[in-house]
This record gives structure tokens, sequence and C-alpha cells, in this order.
């Protein structure tokens, strides 16, 4: 059955209030995947909360890393920011779209991006960003994103940190997904940007960025 088919089916079975079948089966679809070929584990419990806007960011280490931060928070959809570019790839576009992934062009200030991002918060959704921006490998210096600092400063949505390890790098995107990692989610507390809530200006949302990274690199060492 094709994708859309299985969507027509799913769709006359969904609940009020409820995640349709459709979503549920994919979301334990993926936690099986995680755990039996990705050997996933999450250390200590899941600390996003059960309802209000969110915003989860995370390192980047491989290609399979949203996948295991679902896996990791199954009660709520994790809706990711990714380049545009990846959105299309087949099999990988069905769960981009069933999870309301959002595009966003590299190369460019996707201002479009950023409203639709804005949107999701203030509709009490949960967005997944990485604050890397791409895939670091091991060793080499970070270029960091202001997206999500920038984003929970003007939503001032609730910034969970999370910490990713255990997994290989790879060269292609493919081989991300295919390796066999021994995955690790580590989720923390709440990051405490009060002080800066509102501000627009550079300093502050650099300022902020920093703090959440420092929180994220925390977890690691935990």
């Amino acid at each position: 059955m094709t994708p859309r088919g299985f969507s027509l089916l799913t769709s006359h079975f969904s609940l009020p209030g409820r995640r349709p079948l459709q979503l549920a089966f994919v979301v334990k679809l993926n936690e099986f995947l995680c755990r039996f070929w990705y050997r996933f584990r999450r250390i200590g419990p899941c600390t996003v909360p059960p309802a209000g806007p969110v915003i989860i960011t995370a390192n980047h280490t491989c290609t399979a890393d949203p996948l295991m931060l679902c896996a990791g928070c199954t009660y709520r959809t994790i809706s990711f920011l990714i380049a545009r570019e990846y959105a299309h790839f087949p099999v990988w576009r069905f769960f981009v779209r069933m999870i309301e992934c959002i595009p966003v062009r590299r190369e460019a200030n996707d201002v479009a991006a950023t409203r639709r991002a804005l949107r999701r918060l203030r509709a009490g959704r949960v967005l997944g960003i990485f604050i890397e921006g791409r895939i670091t490998p091991s060793g080499q210096e970070p270029q960091l994103k202001d997206g999500a600092a920038l984003l929970a400063l003007r939503s001032r949505a609730t910034v969970i940190p999370a910490h990713i390890s255990g997994t290989i790098h790879c060269d292609s995107i493919l081989e991300g997904f295919l390796a066999r990692h021994r995955a690790r989610v580590r989720f923390g507390t709440p990051v405490d940007l009060s002080d800066l809530a509102g501000q627009r200006n550079r300093e502050a949302v650099t300022a902020a960025t920093k703090r959440i990274y420092e929180r994220i690199c925390a977890l690691g060492r935990e």
C-alpha cells in the first residue's frame, strides 16, 4: 500500500483528542527501529513538558539524530527544522511530512521558515533544532546557529537541551541511517533565558545561544 493510501485508510479511524493512528503507528515503529537497530537508550527521564510550546535543541552527530530524539520523547510530536535539500528524500520525506517538519534554506536568512516556526510554537507545538546546524565530525569546532535562541527569545517557549552520543560519524546521509549505532540521548532541565526574553539584539541572541550550547555540552559530561 502506498503512503497516501495508508494515510487515507487510517484517517477514518482517528479518535478526537488523540494522535491519528497513522502517526501513532510511525512513533511505535520508530521506537522499535531505534532500540533494535540503533541500540538506542535514553539516559534518565524525558524532561519535555507534556503541554505547551517547547524547543528541543541538541548537538548533531549523524543523520539519524531526529529519530533518536523522537524515540526519547514518544508522548509529543517533534517537528524539526531541516535543510530544504533533505526534505524530499524517498521514504524520509514521508516521515518529514508526517511530523510536519519545516524546511529551511541554508544559504540565506529564511524569514518564511522563521514565521512558520513561530506559528507552531504559538500553537503550543514542539520544535526540534540542532544548534550546530549541520553534522560536526568529532574533533572539529562546531559552527553554532542562532535559530533556536532567536525563536526561544521571541516566543518564550520552554527550551529543553538534549545531548546525543554513541553514534558513528558517516560521510554520506544514507550511511548515517544504515549504520548500527549505540545511541544514547540525555534530556536536561529547561534552560533559563528569562533575563533575555523578548530581546532581539545580536548580543542577547548570541548570549542565549552560548548558554544553550553550554547546557548541551554539560549533559555530555554527566
